[in-house]
């Protein structure tokens, strides 16, 4: 029987993410990435105080500070 591979494992990621210094912009604005759990992203956006969830294949990197 094959050995799984999981999808996190068999996809590179578009970019390398560093904690509290990576901005990305999302759907609901521009942000820093606080946490990553394998593909997703946790985004402290800049106008509110607001932390959103989203897949690091929809989030475009900005800089990373």
């Amino acid at each position: 029987m094959p050995k799984k591979v999981l999808r996190s494992q068999s996809v590179q990621y578009p970019y390398k993410v560093q904690l509290n210094k990576t901005k990305v912009i999302t759907r609901d604005g521009v942000g820093t990435v606080t946490q990553q759990k394998s593909e997703w992203l946790f985004v402290k956006l800049d106008h509110s105080d607001r932390t959103v969830r989203t897949n690091i294949f929809y989030a475009e990197l900005i800089e990373t500070i």
